[in-house]
Protein backbone atom coordinates (compact mmCIF):
# COMPACT_ATOMS: atom_id res chain seq x y z
CA UNK A 1 0.00 0.00 0.00
CA UNK A 2 1.19 3.48 -0.89
CA UNK A 3 0.34 7.16 -0.53
CA UNK A 4 1.29 10.16 -2.64
CA UNK A 5 3.56 12.57 -0.81
CA UNK A 6 6.35 15.12 -1.13
CA UNK A 7 9.89 13.78 -0.83
CA UNK A 8 12.17 15.89 1.41
CA UNK A 9 15.95 16.17 1.30
CA UNK A 10 16.35 14.64 4.78
CA UNK A 11 14.55 11.46 3.67
CA UNK A 12 11.18 12.22 5.24
CA UNK A 13 7.95 12.55 3.23
CA UNK A 14 5.31 15.26 3.62
CA UNK A 15 1.60 14.97 2.89
CA UNK A 16 1.29 18.75 2.47
CA UNK A 17 3.56 21.35 0.88
CA UNK A 18 2.93 24.38 3.08
CA UNK A 19 5.17 27.37 3.68
CA UNK A 20 5.48 27.78 7.44
CA UNK A 21 5.50 31.34 8.78
CA UNK A 22 7.18 31.01 12.19
CA UNK A 23 6.89 33.82 14.72
CA UNK A 24 10.00 33.70 16.90
CA UNK A 25 8.44 35.72 19.72
CA UNK A 26 5.16 37.21 20.90
CA UNK A 27 5.82 40.79 19.78
CA UNK A 28 5.97 39.82 16.10
CA UNK A 29 2.97 37.45 16.19
CA UNK A 30 0.75 40.09 14.51
CA UNK A 31 3.25 40.54 11.67
CA UNK A 32 3.51 36.79 11.05
CA UNK A 33 -0.29 36.48 11.18
CA UNK A 34 -0.73 39.26 8.59
CA UNK A 35 1.65 37.53 6.19
CA UNK A 36 -0.38 34.31 6.46
CA UNK A 37 -3.65 36.20 5.96
CA UNK A 38 -2.35 37.64 2.69
CA UNK A 39 -0.72 34.55 1.14
CA UNK A 40 -2.53 31.29 0.42
CA UNK A 41 -0.49 28.16 0.99
CA UNK A 42 1.09 29.45 4.21
CA UNK A 43 0.43 28.37 7.80
CA UNK A 44 1.08 30.28 11.02
CA UNK A 45 3.32 28.78 13.70
CA UNK A 46 3.33 30.96 16.80
CA UNK A 47 3.28 31.02 20.59
CA UNK A 48 2.11 33.36 23.34
CA UNK A 49 5.61 33.88 24.75
CA UNK A 50 9.11 34.59 23.49
CA UNK A 51 11.45 37.17 24.99
CA UNK A 52 13.30 36.51 28.25
CA UNK A 53 12.32 32.87 28.47
CA UNK A 54 14.92 30.98 30.50
CA UNK A 55 16.08 27.45 31.17
CA UNK A 56 13.60 24.69 30.38
CA UNK A 57 11.03 27.11 28.96
CA UNK A 58 13.51 28.58 26.48
CA UNK A 59 14.81 25.17 25.45
CA UNK A 60 11.25 23.87 25.02
CA UNK A 61 10.24 26.80 22.79
CA UNK A 62 13.26 26.43 20.52
CA UNK A 63 12.74 22.66 20.33
CA UNK A 64 9.03 23.04 19.52
CA UNK A 65 9.41 25.82 16.93
CA UNK A 66 12.35 24.19 15.14
CA UNK A 67 10.59 20.82 15.31
CA UNK A 68 7.47 22.20 13.65
CA UNK A 69 9.68 24.02 11.14
CA UNK A 70 11.38 20.72 10.30
CA UNK A 71 8.07 18.87 9.88
CA UNK A 72 7.96 17.26 6.44
CA UNK A 73 4.60 18.92 5.69
CA UNK A 74 6.49 22.21 5.24
CA UNK A 75 8.35 22.71 1.98
CA UNK A 76 9.77 26.06 3.07
CA UNK A 77 9.90 28.32 6.12
CA UNK A 78 9.98 32.06 6.84
CA UNK A 79 11.09 33.08 10.33
CA UNK A 80 9.74 36.43 11.57
CA UNK A 81 11.52 37.95 14.56
CA UNK A 82 12.46 41.15 16.34
CA UNK A 83 16.22 40.81 15.85
CA UNK A 84 18.75 38.72 13.96
CA UNK A 85 20.02 36.42 16.76
CA UNK A 86 16.55 35.12 17.62
CA UNK A 87 15.73 34.61 13.94
CA UNK A 88 18.92 32.66 13.27
CA UNK A 89 18.47 30.48 16.36
CA UNK A 90 15.48 28.95 14.53
CA UNK A 91 16.51 29.40 10.90
CA UNK A 92 19.84 27.56 11.15
CA UNK A 93 18.58 24.24 12.60
CA UNK A 94 15.62 24.24 10.19
CA UNK A 95 17.76 24.92 7.11
CA UNK A 96 20.01 22.01 8.16
CA UNK A 97 17.18 19.68 7.06
CA UNK A 98 17.52 21.01 3.51
CA UNK A 99 14.51 23.35 3.53
CA UNK A 100 14.50 26.81 2.00
CA UNK A 101 14.48 29.25 4.95
CA UNK A 102 14.23 33.05 4.89
CA UNK A 103 14.17 35.58 7.74
CA UNK A 104 12.15 38.76 8.23
CA UNK A 105 13.85 40.85 10.95
CA UNK A 106 11.98 43.89 12.29
CA UNK A 107 14.94 45.82 13.69
CA UNK A 108 16.82 45.50 10.39
CA UNK A 109 13.91 46.59 8.19
CA UNK A 110 12.79 49.29 10.63
CA UNK A 111 9.01 49.24 10.37
CA UNK A 112 5.97 46.98 10.40
CA UNK A 113 4.98 47.98 6.86
CA UNK A 114 8.43 47.10 5.48
CA UNK A 115 8.31 43.74 7.28
CA UNK A 116 4.89 42.95 5.85
CA UNK A 117 5.93 43.98 2.35
CA UNK A 118 9.09 41.85 2.37
CA UNK A 119 7.38 38.99 4.20
CA UNK A 120 4.48 38.80 1.74
CA UNK A 121 6.78 39.04 -1.30
CA UNK A 122 9.05 36.31 0.08
CA UNK A 123 6.11 34.07 0.95
CA UNK A 124 4.53 34.49 -2.50
CA UNK A 125 7.78 33.50 -4.24
CA UNK A 126 8.21 30.49 -1.97
CA UNK A 127 4.62 29.28 -2.43
CA UNK A 128 4.93 29.76 -6.20
CA UNK A 129 8.09 27.63 -6.29
CA UNK A 130 6.60 24.87 -4.11
CA UNK A 131 3.41 24.74 -6.16
CA UNK A 132 5.40 23.22 -8.98
CA UNK A 133 6.55 20.25 -6.88
CA UNK A 134 4.71 17.03 -7.77
CA UNK A 135 3.61 14.26 -5.41
CA UNK A 136 5.27 10.85 -5.76
CA UNK A 137 4.38 7.37 -4.50
CA UNK A 138 5.71 6.25 -1.11
CA UNK A 139 5.09 3.20 1.11
CA UNK A 140 2.92 3.56 4.21
CA UNK A 141 6.08 2.91 6.23
CA UNK A 142 6.87 6.61 5.55
CA UNK A 143 3.65 7.73 7.30
CA UNK A 144 3.58 8.90 10.92
CA UNK A 145 0.22 9.60 12.57
CA UNK A 146 -0.57 10.92 16.01
CA UNK A 147 -3.70 9.62 17.76
CA UNK A 148 -5.53 12.13 19.94
CA UNK A 149 -8.78 12.41 21.86
CA UNK A 150 -10.60 15.29 23.50
CA UNK A 151 -14.04 16.09 24.85
CA UNK A 152 -14.22 12.45 25.88
CA UNK A 153 -17.54 10.94 26.92
CA UNK A 154 -19.27 7.56 27.30
CA UNK A 155 -18.84 6.84 23.58
CA UNK A 156 -15.08 7.41 23.52
CA UNK A 157 -14.10 4.15 25.18
CA UNK A 158 -16.71 1.93 23.52
CA UNK A 159 -16.82 3.18 19.92
CA UNK A 160 -14.55 6.02 18.75
CA UNK A 161 -11.28 5.12 20.44
CA UNK A 162 -11.46 1.35 19.79
CA UNK A 163 -12.23 2.01 16.11
CA UNK A 164 -9.28 4.42 15.90
CA UNK A 165 -7.13 1.78 17.60
CA UNK A 166 -8.13 -0.71 14.93
CA UNK A 167 -7.06 1.76 12.22
CA UNK A 168 -3.79 2.37 14.10
CA UNK A 169 -3.05 -1.36 14.10
CA UNK A 170 -3.74 -1.49 10.35
CA UNK A 171 -1.17 1.24 9.73
CA UNK A 172 1.35 -0.50 11.98
CA UNK A 173 0.77 -3.76 10.11
CA UNK A 174 1.54 -1.85 6.91
CA UNK A 175 4.86 -0.70 8.37
CA UNK A 176 3.85 2.81 9.48
CA UNK A 177 4.25 4.70 12.75
CA UNK A 178 1.61 5.56 15.38
CA UNK A 179 2.23 7.92 18.31
CA UNK A 180 0.03 8.10 21.41
CA UNK A 181 0.37 11.14 23.68
CA UNK A 182 -1.23 12.98 26.66
CA UNK A 183 0.42 11.56 29.78
CA UNK A 184 -2.28 12.84 32.12
CA UNK A 185 -4.85 10.89 30.11
CA UNK A 186 -3.22 7.48 30.64
CA UNK A 187 -3.03 7.70 34.44
CA UNK A 188 -4.90 4.72 35.83
CA UNK A 189 -4.11 2.60 32.80
CA UNK A 190 -0.34 3.11 32.61
CA UNK A 191 0.27 -0.44 33.81
CA UNK A 192 -1.63 -1.77 30.77
CA UNK A 193 0.41 0.37 28.40
CA UNK A 194 3.62 -0.68 30.15
CA UNK A 195 2.79 -4.37 29.61
CA UNK A 196 2.91 -3.72 25.87
CA UNK A 197 6.48 -2.41 26.08
CA UNK A 198 9.18 -4.20 24.13
CA UNK A 199 11.48 -4.12 27.17
CA UNK A 200 11.58 -3.43 30.90
CA UNK A 201 13.48 -0.23 30.13
CA UNK A 202 10.61 1.10 28.00
CA UNK A 203 8.04 0.06 30.62
CA UNK A 204 10.01 2.00 33.25
CA UNK A 205 9.87 5.06 30.98
CA UNK A 206 6.05 4.84 30.97
CA UNK A 207 5.91 4.83 34.77
CA UNK A 208 8.52 7.60 34.98
CA UNK A 209 6.47 9.83 32.64
CA UNK A 210 3.39 9.40 34.84
CA UNK A 211 5.42 10.06 37.99
CA UNK A 212 6.77 13.30 36.53
CA UNK A 213 3.25 14.52 35.74
CA UNK A 214 2.08 13.68 39.28
CA UNK A 215 5.06 15.55 40.73
CA UNK A 216 4.34 18.60 38.55
CA UNK A 217 0.74 18.57 39.79
CA UNK A 218 1.85 18.45 43.42
CA UNK A 219 4.31 21.29 42.81
CA UNK A 220 1.38 23.33 41.46
CA UNK A 221 -0.64 22.67 44.64
CA UNK A 222 -2.74 19.73 43.37
CA UNK A 223 -2.33 16.97 45.93
CA UNK A 224 -3.62 14.23 43.64
CA UNK A 225 -4.10 14.72 39.90
CA UNK A 226 -6.33 11.65 39.87
CA UNK A 227 -8.91 13.65 41.83
CA UNK A 228 -8.81 16.68 39.49
CA UNK A 229 -9.61 14.66 36.37
CA UNK A 230 -11.89 13.90 34.52
CA UNK A 231 -12.87 17.44 33.55
CA UNK A 232 -16.37 18.88 33.81
CA UNK A 233 -17.29 18.07 30.20
CA UNK A 234 -16.04 14.49 30.64
CA UNK A 235 -18.22 14.07 33.72
CA UNK A 236 -21.20 15.53 31.87
CA UNK A 237 -20.51 13.00 29.12
CA UNK A 238 -20.77 10.07 31.54
CA UNK A 239 -17.16 9.47 32.66
CA UNK A 240 -16.78 9.04 36.41
CA UNK A 241 -13.05 8.57 37.14
CA UNK A 242 -9.66 9.30 35.58
CA UNK A 243 -8.97 5.55 35.38
CA UNK A 244 -12.19 5.03 33.40
CA UNK A 245 -11.15 7.84 31.06
CA UNK A 246 -7.64 6.39 30.71
CA UNK A 247 -8.90 2.90 29.87
CA UNK A 248 -10.74 4.43 26.92
CA UNK A 249 -7.89 6.76 25.94
CA UNK A 250 -5.28 4.03 25.47
CA UNK A 251 -7.64 2.07 23.18
CA UNK A 252 -7.03 4.55 20.36
CA UNK A 253 -3.44 3.30 20.11
CA UNK A 254 -4.39 -0.24 19.16
CA UNK A 255 -2.70 -3.35 20.53
CA UNK A 256 0.82 -3.47 19.08
CA UNK A 257 4.07 -3.50 21.14
CA UNK A 258 5.27 -0.16 22.51
CA UNK A 259 8.66 0.57 20.97
CA UNK A 260 9.76 3.57 23.05
CA UNK A 261 8.71 6.62 25.09
CA UNK A 262 9.57 10.09 23.76
CA UNK A 263 9.71 13.47 25.47
CA UNK A 264 7.59 16.50 24.51
CA UNK A 265 8.51 17.53 20.93
CA UNK A 266 11.20 14.84 20.63
CA UNK A 267 11.88 13.74 17.07
CA UNK A 268 9.87 10.66 16.12
CA UNK A 269 12.30 8.19 14.46
CA UNK A 270 10.88 8.09 10.92
CA UNK A 271 13.49 5.51 9.93
CA UNK A 272 12.39 3.17 12.75
CA UNK A 273 8.60 2.72 12.30
CA UNK A 274 6.43 1.35 15.09
CA UNK A 275 4.26 2.34 18.04
CA UNK A 276 5.57 5.13 20.30
CA UNK A 277 4.28 7.11 23.28
CA UNK A 278 5.12 10.82 23.55
CA UNK A 279 4.88 12.28 27.04
CA UNK A 280 2.92 15.50 26.50
CA UNK A 281 0.50 17.65 28.49
CA UNK A 282 -3.13 16.57 28.24
CA UNK A 283 -4.59 19.76 26.66
CA UNK A 284 -5.08 18.98 22.98
CA UNK A 285 -3.36 22.04 21.48
CA UNK A 286 -0.18 21.41 23.49
CA UNK A 287 -0.26 17.68 22.82
CA UNK A 288 -0.71 18.12 19.07
CA UNK A 289 2.08 20.72 19.02
CA UNK A 290 4.36 18.05 20.47
CA UNK A 291 3.27 15.54 17.82
CA UNK A 292 3.76 18.05 14.99
CA UNK A 293 7.18 19.09 16.31
CA UNK A 294 8.11 15.42 16.53
CA UNK A 295 7.38 14.94 12.85
CA UNK A 296 3.87 13.47 12.64
CA UNK A 297 2.40 14.31 9.24
CA UNK A 298 -1.20 13.67 10.28
CA UNK A 299 -3.30 13.50 13.48
CA UNK A 300 -6.53 11.58 13.98
CA UNK A 301 -8.60 13.17 16.76
CA UNK A 302 -11.51 11.28 18.30
CA UNK A 303 -14.00 13.43 20.20
CA UNK A 304 -17.08 12.35 22.09
CA UNK A 305 -18.59 15.77 22.81
CA UNK A 306 -16.88 17.82 20.09
CA UNK A 307 -13.63 19.79 20.06
CA UNK A 308 -12.39 22.51 17.65
CA UNK A 309 -8.65 21.87 18.20
CA UNK A 310 -6.33 21.26 15.24
CA UNK A 311 -2.66 21.85 14.51
CA UNK A 312 -1.55 24.19 11.69
CA UNK A 313 1.27 21.93 10.48
CA UNK A 314 -0.49 18.55 10.61
CA UNK A 315 -3.90 17.97 8.99
CA UNK A 316 -6.22 16.86 11.80
CA UNK A 317 -8.94 14.32 11.03
CA UNK A 318 -11.87 14.78 13.43
CA UNK A 319 -13.97 11.72 14.21
CA UNK A 320 -16.64 10.68 16.70
CA UNK A 321 -18.51 7.60 17.83
CA UNK A 322 -21.35 9.60 19.42
CA UNK A 323 -24.58 9.76 17.30
CA UNK A 324 -25.67 13.03 18.94
CA UNK A 325 -22.31 14.75 18.27
CA UNK A 326 -22.51 13.77 14.60
CA UNK A 327 -25.78 15.69 14.36
CA UNK A 328 -24.69 18.88 16.12
CA UNK A 329 -21.10 18.94 14.81
CA UNK A 330 -21.59 17.70 11.26
CA UNK A 331 -19.46 20.52 9.83
CA UNK A 332 -16.49 19.52 12.02
CA UNK A 333 -16.58 15.73 11.86
CA UNK A 334 -14.57 14.14 9.03
CA UNK A 335 -15.33 10.54 10.01
CA UNK A 336 -18.55 9.28 11.60
CA UNK A 337 -18.32 5.91 13.36
CA UNK A 338 -21.40 6.45 15.52
CA UNK A 339 -23.08 3.55 13.72
CA UNK A 340 -21.10 1.29 16.06
CA UNK A 341 -23.61 2.37 18.70
CA UNK A 342 -26.67 3.14 16.56
CA UNK A 343 -26.52 0.20 14.11
CA UNK A 344 -24.19 -2.39 15.61
CA UNK A 345 -21.41 -1.87 13.05
CA UNK A 346 -18.26 -3.76 14.07
CA UNK A 347 -15.13 -2.08 15.39
CA UNK A 348 -13.24 -3.71 12.53
CA UNK A 349 -15.49 -2.25 9.81
CA UNK A 350 -15.34 1.21 11.40
CA UNK A 351 -11.57 0.90 11.74
CA UNK A 352 -11.25 0.11 8.06
CA UNK A 353 -13.17 3.31 7.20
CA UNK A 354 -10.83 5.37 9.36
CA UNK A 355 -7.79 3.70 7.80
CA UNK A 356 -9.06 4.56 4.31
CA UNK A 357 -9.65 8.16 5.36
CA UNK A 358 -6.09 8.35 6.71
CA UNK A 359 -4.86 7.31 3.26
CA UNK A 360 -7.21 9.78 1.54
CA UNK A 361 -5.99 12.72 3.64
CA UNK A 362 -2.38 11.63 3.16
CA UNK A 363 -3.04 11.77 -0.58
CA UNK A 364 -4.34 15.34 -0.38
CA UNK A 365 -7.99 15.25 0.73
CA UNK A 366 -8.64 18.25 2.98
CA UNK A 367 -10.02 18.06 6.51
CA UNK A 368 -12.70 20.44 7.78
CA UNK A 369 -10.21 22.19 10.07
CA UNK A 370 -7.96 22.84 7.05
CA UNK A 371 -10.84 24.20 5.00
CA UNK A 372 -11.96 26.53 7.80
CA UNK A 373 -8.38 27.48 8.71
CA UNK A 374 -8.99 26.67 12.38
CA UNK A 375 -5.72 25.70 14.08
CA UNK A 376 -3.40 26.64 16.92
CA UNK A 377 0.15 25.82 18.05
CA UNK A 378 0.69 25.98 21.83
CA UNK A 379 4.01 25.37 23.57
CA UNK A 380 4.00 24.27 27.21
CA UNK A 381 5.41 26.53 29.91
CA UNK A 382 6.91 25.12 33.10
CA UNK A 383 6.88 27.53 36.05
CA UNK A 384 7.47 31.28 35.78
CA UNK A 385 9.04 33.08 32.82
CA UNK A 386 11.38 36.05 33.29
Amino acid sequence: MEFLGFQRKDGSVGIRNYVGIISAMDNVNPLARKIVENVQGTVLISDLFGRKMMGTNHEMRVKALTGMGNNSNLGGVIVVSLHQPSAMSLAEPISASGKDVECIVFQELGSSLKCLEQGIRTAVKMVKKLSGVQRSAHPLSDLIIGVECGGSDFSSGISGNPALGNAADRLLDAGGTVVLSETGEIIGAEHILAKRSVSREVADKVFKAVKEIENLARAAGVSDIRESNPAADNIKGGITTLAEKALGAIKKAGNKPLKDVLGFCDAIPFRAPGFYFMSTPAPACESMTGLAAGGAQLIVFNTGLGNPSANPVTPTIKMTGNPYTVQISSDDIDIDVSDIISNGVSIEDAGERIFKEIQNVANGKMTFSEIFGISQSTISVVGASF
